[in-house]
């Protein structure tokens, strides 16, 4: 709408007295550059573009030229009585008519800041090199830069962060690209209180539907940049994925800081604030532990899983223990199936073709020992374990709550390392917290009973040895806290198993699993074998089964 048609350029030649070939620029550009904009690229009016949106927003166009005052350094575009002064392009009675420097622009700006910063914060990280380079300029002389330009961000803080995460669900590429890169700049070193405060978000049903005010809460808002940071990570543009990577680190090491209670202590050293301070970490806690067990761990992308997954396993090392208690039990769940989202698929094709598909081999054996001990050296295994620790502190409910979480890791994983792990799991609880397999239920509905039973189908069909040494030990741990005649019925199918593997059905790997399996219960759970039941099963049907097992060929 700005730039002139050739038959208005003509027009204008005729009138000012000159030719139809026009000047020497004229002349260089060709007829087909005319206008204000001959000459230029459509990549560098981006910075023009941004300035118009912004003044348009504003409802006020003529503070178009402040900008562009403020986002140039020739002195002749803010010059008194000069051919392109704004008194003279503008008139006295105009916005900026009577202001002659860039502080005086800056003061008259400052009223309508709060519109203005998100979008140059945008354009400063536009993909466009002419366009952010203008618009950074135009930042610094709006601004100030350094100091002052951090505080008048802090200054309008959330209408800039709401209006950010708004445009970064653009449409435009590039509109999203740069909301992304602003908004891992400005949400460095937030507090919970600076971020709206508030309460814990526990349910997040109609958190992004609701339209954000400046009355919207902390954990809303943290909600919405980790939603903003899985949606950028799996863009269709690969320039905007890298800029996700930026903000889905800059999202995760606020979220870290706001669940740690001893992050701003140092600063702090009231009781009141120090109180305060503890209330944020336990509020930020509880809000990004529900979303990332809930959402974050079930994310398709891989990069977004990953930093979910490391998130996680931060929170679990800095948050309050009391924060953490409430939720072991799907927190533990979750750390067991993100251990095998992590592992390289790399692991499980060597393990399978370098054996040379012949299961249960020495090569098969030593690459499945080594994937186990590389799992337990990770951070996700250190997680486990302090989630484990704080187990037998819980209240009664919370430990059993735990029981039905592993036996559903082991049945929804279908990864190697989840499902020893949590093997292990059982094993170490039924040493450091017997009361959580104790149940008044029937067998049927028992859990206990379930996970005894669903250790043994494991062991039965798991090939590798060390995987098969872990289940068993589990069972042999678990079978000393179950009902005997749950335990004297798995036994008895174990026997059973060891037989109908024998002869012309003969199957070793069957045969072993079913013996160390018994074994385990002799070992683990001795006690049971005071009552044998009404059949006497210990006697009749398992200790001759022990005795063919002293004689079988295979020495394994």
């Amino acid at each position: 709408a700005m730039q002139e048609t050739p038959e208005q350029a003509a027009e204008r030649r005729r009138t000012e007295g000159r030719t139809d070939q026009g000047d020497l620029t004229d002349a260089v550009m060709g007829d087909g550059e005319v206008g204000g904009a001959s000459g230029i690229s459509e990549a560098s009016l981006g910075a023009y573009r941004e300035m118009a949106s912004a003044a348009m927003s504003l409802g006020r166009p003529d503070i178009l030229y402040s900008l562009l005052m403020l986002s140039v350094s020739n002195p002749a575009w803010s010059s008194e009585g000069r051919q392109y002064g704004h008194s003279i392009l503008l008139g006295q009675q105009s916005f900026l008519g009577s202001r002659s420097n860039g502080s005086d622009m800056r003061t008259a700006l400052k009223g309508h800041l709060g519109k203005l910063i998100p979008r140059i914060l945008r354009g400063c990280h536009s993909p466009n090199k002419e366009t952010r380079e203008q618009m950074q300029n135009l930042w610094v002389g709006l601004t100030g830069g350094g100091a002052e330009a951090r505080s008048a961000i802090s200054q309008h803080l959330l209408v800039t962060i709401d209006t950010l995460m708004e445009d970064s669900s653009s449409k435009l590429w590039r509109t999203r690209l740069g909301a992304c890169e602003a908004l891992a700049q400005v949400i460095v070193g937030r507090s919970w209180r600076e971020l709206g405060g508030g309460p814990a978000v526990l349910f997040d049903d109609d958190v992004f539907t609701q339209t954000s005010t400046e009355a919207t809460s902390a954990g809303v808002r943290l909600l919405r940049l980790w939603r903003v940071a899985m949606r950028s990570l799996d863009d269709v543009r690969a320039n905007v994925r890298e800029a996700g990577e930026s903000l889905g680190r800059g999202v995760k090491s606020l979220t870290l800081r706001l669940v740690d209670p001893n992050a701003l202590k140092e600063g702090d050293s009231t009781s009141d604030n120090v109180s305060n301070l503890e209330e944020d970490a336990s509020a930020a806690a509880a809000t990004a532990l529900r979303w990332l067990i809930k959402h974050g761990l079930k994310q398709q992308c891989p990069e977004a899983a990953g930093v979910c997954i490391s998130c996680l396993v931060g929170i679990v090392d800095v948050a309050n223990p009391l924060i953490l208690q409430p939720l072991v039990p799907d927190l533990l769940r979750s750390l067991l199936l993100a251990m095998s989202t992590l592992e390289p698929a790399a692991f499980n094709y060597l393990q399978v073709r370098a054996a040379g598909q012949e299961r249960g081999s020495e090569t098969y054996d030593s690459l499945e020992r080594l994937r186990l001990q590389v799992v337990q050296s990770g951070p996700l295994a250190t997680a486990v374990t302090k989630c484990l620790d704080m187990i037998p502190r819980l209240d009664p409910k919370i430990q059993q709550a735990v029981v039905p979480e592993l036996d559903s890791a082991i049945r929804l994983s279908a990864g190697l390392t989840t499902r020893t792990t949590a093997a292990d799991c059982v094993a170490t609880l039924c040493t450091t917290c017997p009361n959580a397999f104790k149940s008044n239920l029937p067998s049927s509905k028992n859990p206990s009973v379930t996970l005894l039973r669903l250790l043994y189908f494991a062991c039965e069909r798991e090939r590798g040895q060390a995987a098969r040494d872990k289940y068993a030990h589990a069972c042999g741990s678990l079978a000393a806290l179950c009902p005997g005649s749950s335990v004297r019925s798995l036994a008895l199918r174990a026997s059973g198993k060891y037989n109908a593997s024998t002869g012309s059905n003969d199957d070793p790997a069957a045969r072993k699993a079913a013996a160390i399996t018994l074994r385990a219960i002799a070992v683990k759970a001795s006690s049971q074998f005071s009552d044998g039941g009404n059949n006497d099963i210990w006697c009749r049907r398992v200790l001759p089964v022990a005795f063919l097992g002293m004689r079988d060929p295979d020495p394994s």
